[in-house]
């Protein structure tokens, strides 16, 4: 019974940590539903916001990087096996979250050029 609560104790930690605090980054947003949601925004609004898309693009690299350099490690003998297919899986997930979160930026970068003008 500990070891269950214990693991759940981690869970929700990890979770909370991976949905941060008040964090206006959404990958699930279109680049649409942006550029509407933008329209009455100020620029320094928007600028906040791609701040935060650009850290969070940091952090999703450096995870690829760190997935890409432990698929490194695994001999190639077991590329084929259970742990580099996890591995695989976990690379794919990321670049897909990577390029929505690039996307997403892009519409806001969008946004700010058309309120200031440069």
């Amino acid at each position: 019974m500990k070891k269950i609560a214990m693991t759940l104790a981690c869970a929700f930690v990890a979770a909370g940590m991976l949905t941060g605090c008040g964090s206006s980054v959404d990958e699930n947003k279109t680049p649409e539903e942006i550029r509407q949601e933008i329209a009455d925004w100020d620029a320094a609004k928007i600028q906040k916001v791609i701040d935060e898309y650009s850290k969070a693009i940091a952090e999703k690299t450096s995870e690829l990087a760190a997935k890409t350099d432990e698929l490194k490690e695994i001999p190639l003998t077991e590329m084929l096996g259970d742990k580099a297919k996890g591995i695989q899986g976990d690379i794919a997930e990321i670049t897909k979250s990577l390029g929505k979160l690039k996307d997403n930026m892009a519409a806001y970068a969008e946004g700010l050029k058309a309120k200031t003008g440069k």
